[in-house]
């Protein structure tokens, strides 16, 4: 076919005009097809026209050698290009070449191929030489950007294009040739904001877009795709893998503008949202921490009774509260309460609750639970009016004969064991209202009449949690955990001749079982009656190494006497000579002071009872300080002893009084070559 020459110079043709002396006989339909390759050209200046010269160049030779092949996956990747490249350089017309040679390719029609590739080498370089170089950016600045924008796209032209559009109107811009690089860039100087191609050779922009949203540095960068495909399925694939937003191609300024404004403006939202949370998240922290101070899972000791308590908020603070504390007469109060809601407020909450229960237990210790809780309701009320906030309440008073009474406001009941697992009859289901609802406003809701009381047998054991605990479900089954398995799990632990702490036991137990304790805030408080036959030894000394001494001598004897062997009796007796031999020589206590002790045993074990007005100290760190140091180390050598004989340890501060209990199981096996046993202290 003949070629069709322009008449006169190419400087003579008006450059619009030069496809159609080239290409309107192939492609009749040009004009048509090329308004869907149009882009704004306001910003089409002689940098762009350069550039596009400069690549239509390298895609025409590239073109020329795909043809003398017959190759025709060459042939529309150049093609590709080309489609990209016309309408950016405002020649949308070479855009709609690009398309046909694909599609002629695509069929093998190799001769019509080498005919638009000749009359594209001879339409380029008339077009060169009819380049105006001086066209200026024009496009009127609807939008300011703020933000940095990473552009991806393999053809410079594209890249040029946005450029100068973004900077422009105020973006700081990144550019990247390919999707290695553009992972690679965004590492360096994370984006807020990525335009990515869909069609790269190697990575292509889904794997650009995947990646970056998978990745944790980037995984806040909104990805708009810029593609020329037009399927439905294509842009879903994009949205599927969690793309922003799409541009096709060829660009509309002004669309192109409003959606990268609209992508900086809402990630410089979501920046400023993840500030907030992560400000509030280390506040909410700080709060949980001082929360848990005063709120310690520590556990209580008195000559007849154990506290131990287990607890897991939802968030970093809670609403539930719980405590035991000795009261003025020497009697016991156990109370574990539940605020309504979660989070800041109903923290609080708790925290006013947990003052007024121990304020007024203190204050009216010689009447009865309902008074008590009559009087929390009253000053409960007082302080918070808001009718949404309300608490459920336990409150329990024992004496030290195991003589409980008790009054349940709105609370769960509690469960209540033998020393052999047996469940025991439940108390009463009696009480009132939560604390701080009331039907009368100027009525004491609550009734010494709903008062339930029991005698706890030796050795027995009562159980009060929150409803949350009853409420966890189990991941799996998304079964609530309920009174009857959570009744099972506390009925299996104590008949365990070897717990120590049922209430910590129990909550690992629903941990592992797959019961999601982190729903609502969950609460565990086990009261455990001595046995007074378990209660072998019950001592106040001065505190003196004679009187140290002799109490350890006297340990010994008594495990001897109850059929331990020496060995472990002995493990026994040089426990008790080093904790007591560190408060003779560091507690600094008064010369009047003395110190209590208490030996129990059970069938497995020996429970050790310490107790003292010396100064406060911090058991843990100076056990994790001793056994830091080197092994023939003399300092410390006292608390390395204690460690490798108790299997466990509890120590606790309350009202100015050290409390230690250690547990030491019958089958302690000494270590003949420790050269700790040499009996020095602290």
């Amino acid at each position: 076919m003949m070629i069709p020459t322009p008449q006169g110079t190419g400087s003579s043709i008006p450059k619009q005009d030069l496809w159609m002396s080239y290409f309107l006989d192939l492609i009749p339909d040009m004009v048509l097809r090329a308004e869907t390759f149009r882009t704004s050209g306001d910003v089409v200046d002689e940098e762009v026209l350069c550039v596009f010269a400069d690549q239509m160049r390298l895609t025409i030779r590239a073109l020329h050698g795909a043809i003398d092949e017959n190759d025709a996956d060459r042939i529309r990747r150049q093609a590709h290009s080309l489609q990209g490249m016309g309408g950016t350089a405002g020649v949308p017309e070479i855009s709609v070449v690009g398309e046909e040679l694909s599609q002629l390719a695509k069929q093998g029609d190799f001769a019509r191929c080498r005919d638009l590739i000749t009359r594209l080498d001879r339409w380029q370089g008339d077009w060169a030489a009819s380049s105006g170089a001086n066209r200026a950016s024009n496009i009127r600045k609807m939008l300011t950007l703020s933000g940095r924008v990473l552009i991806v796209d393999d053809e410079l032209p594209n890249r040029l294009y946005l450029r100068k559009l973004l900077v422009d109107h105020g973006a700081t811009v990144l550019e990247a040739e390919n999707g290695r690089r553009a992972l690679e860039v965004a590492q360096q100087q994370v984006p807020d904001l990525a335009l990515v191609d869909v069609m790269m050779p190697e990575i292509s922009g889904y794997e650009v877009c995947q990646k970056l949203l998978t990745t944790p540095a980037t995984c806040h960068v909104p990805v708009i795709m810029v593609t020329a495909l037009s399927a439905v399925e294509d842009i879903e694939h994009a949205f599927i893998l969690g793309a922003f937003d799409y541009i096709r191609k060829p660009f509309q300024a002004r669309e192109l503008l409003a959606r990268v404004h609209n992508a900086l403006q809402l990630k410089k939202q979501g920046d400023e949202l993840r500030k907030w949370q992560a400000r509030m998240t280390r506040e909410l922290d700080a709060a949980g921490a001082l929360q848990r101070k005063i709120l310690p899972t520590d556990p209580y000791f008195s000559d007849a009774t154990e506290v131990r308590f287990a607890y897991e908020s939802s968030m970093s603070v809670g609403g539930d509260v719980f405590s035991a504390f000795s009261l003025p007469n020497g009697n016991l109060c156990a109370y574990v309460g539940d605020v309504a809601g979660h989070g800041v407020g109903s923290a609080l909450v708790s925290t006013l609750l947990k003052g007024l229960v121990e304020e007024v237990a203190h204050d009216y210790f010689d009447r009865s639970p309902s008074v008590i809780c009559n009087q929390i309701h009253r000053r409960f009320s007082h302080y918070v009016t808001n009718p949404e906030l309300y608490a459920t309440l336990f409150l329990a008073i024992l004496d030290s004969k195991g003589a409980c009474t008790a009054f349940n406001c709105g609370h769960p009941t509690p469960l209540i064991f033998d020393v052999n697992g047996n469940a025991l009859p439940l108390f009463e289901d009696r009480g009132g209202l939560p604390i701080g609802l009331s039907l009368h406003a100027d009525a004491d809701p609550y009734l010494v009449s709903d008062e339930v009381s029991m005698v706890l047998p030796a050795g027995a054991v009562m159980a009060v949690f929150s409803d949350g605990l009853l409420e966890a479900r189990q991941s799996a089954s998304s079964k609530p955990c309920g009174e009857e398995t959570l009744g099972a799990l506390l009925a299996e632990t104590v008949r365990d001749l070897d717990h120590v702490d049922i209430a910590q036991t129990v909550m690992k137990r629903l941990g592992v079982l797959g019961y999601q304790l982190d729903r609502d805030d969950c609460t565990l408080m086990v009261v455990a009656q001595y046995d007074s036959a378990q209660c072998l030894l019950n001592r106040s000394l001065a505190i003196s190494a004679q009187e140290v001494v002799a109490l350890a001598s006297e340990a010994h004897q008594v495990l001897c006497e109850k059929g331990w062997t020496d060995e472990v009796a002995r493990a026994v007796q040089l426990l008790v000579t080093e904790h007591g031999m560190n408060i003779v020589d560091h507690a600094h206590v008064q010369p009047d002071s003395r110190l209590t002790f208490q030996l129990r045993l059970s069938e497995r074990q020996a429970f050790l009872l310490f107790r003292d007005y010396g100064r406060e100290w911090d058991f843990q760190s100076k056990l994790k300080s001793a056994l830091n140091q080197e092994a023939d180390s003399l300092r410390g050598r006292g608390l390395k002893i204690i460690r490798s004989i108790a299997k466990h340890i509890d120590f606790v501060r309350i009202n100015r009084e050290n409390g230690t209990c250690y547990v030491v199981s019958r089958f302690f096996e000494v270590s003949h070559g420790d050269d700790n046993k040499r009996g020095a202290h602290e």
